[in-house]
């Protein structure tokens, strides 16, 4: 990483990245779990009641993600391109293709904070319905995030790859990423073939998603103070 143009995607790629990981944590992660009570019906609407401008933030949170997204495996296509295009390519695609699925999951979270709006409702259906739709919704939210689930994974798979391959990045980092990908795919298989989040272990293999910002800014600084 020589020229003025890497060390700037470095840059922004490192900061984007960084940027993902508190607002991961709080929009697809904590909320929905705090919201969403599972088999309760009753509390997980009075949830949805209590807080719901904080849910509306998470859902704002939720689709400036996929936006940071975008930016982010651009910089990191021409920046890691020179390595292995073909494998550049499918880093791409696999995140143009989960950012659609991600975004237009959050229409049941937004589903669920119309019913509660929703005077015409309490006409026609009982509380407990209602209550019942609500929570159903929440765990459609749920069950569309482990769809998108996959593609995360899949894009680290290149993006490990490429990392290795690069030669100013280090080669373990690489295969943490992979590694990390691997657990994003495990995840959604096993979610879906067991029908529970007991097995997941993508929360355990991350930690190439949080040294590869870091080191990227660091020697996008190494290679500013020797120019």
């Amino acid at each position: 990483m020589k020229s003025l143009n890497d060390i700037r995607l470095a840059q922004l790629a490192g900061s984007l990245y960084l940027l993902l990981i508190p607002m991961g944590i709080f929009g697809i992660m904590y909320i929905p779990e705090f919201v969403h009570v599972a088999g309760d019906a009753a509390k997980t609407f009075t949830n949805l009641t209590d807080h719901e401008t904080v849910i509306r933030f998470s859902v704002l949170c939720a689709f400036a993600i996929q936006v940071i997204q975008l930016f982010l495996v651009v910089a990191l296509y021409y920046l890691l391109r020179p390595y292995g295009a073909v494998a550049a390519l499918f880093m791409l695609l696999f995140t143009l293709v989960s950012v659609p699925i991600a975004m237009l999951n959050e229409l049941s979270n937004v589903a669920a904070l119309l019913i509660i709006r929703s005077d015409g409702l309490s006409g026609l259906f009982s509380s407990e319905q209602i209550q019942a739709t609500a929570l159903f919704l929440l765990q459609l939210h749920e069950q569309g995030i482990m769809i998108a689930h996959i593609f995360w994974g899949l894009w680290l798979i290149p993006m490990g790859y490429l990392v290795y391959r690069s030669g100013f990045l280090p080669k373990t980092i690489g295969v943490l990423l992979v590694i990390a990908g691997v657990g994003y795919c495990v995840d959604t298989l096993t979610f879906f073939a067991f029908a529970t989040d007991e097995y997941l272990i993508a929360q355990y293999t991350f930690l190439g998603e949080v040294l590869l910002p870091i080191t990227l800014l660091w020697q996008a600084f190494k290679a500013r103070r020797l120019r």
